[in-house]
């Protein structure tokens, strides 16, 4: 998932959006979709930061 995720449909966020689901919820943002692209970013840093740090690893 190395796409833009403010370009990338709801519909590839359906397996997040159904992990955080709350119907009742009072907010008046779509919570779901901005929390699955705030998720989608924090998995991209990640894999980048393993890379980093891996080839960080056998620079050494």
């Amino acid at each position: 998932m190395n796409t833009e995720p403010l370009f990338t449909p709801k519909e590839e966020y359906n397996d997040i959006v159904t992990r955080i689901s709350l119907p009742d919820s009072p907010v008046g943002i779509d919570a779901q979709y901005t929390h699955a692209i705030i998720i989608t970013y924090l998995r991209q840093i990640a894999a980048r930061l393993d890379k980093i740090e891996s080839q960080l690893a056998s620079a050494r």
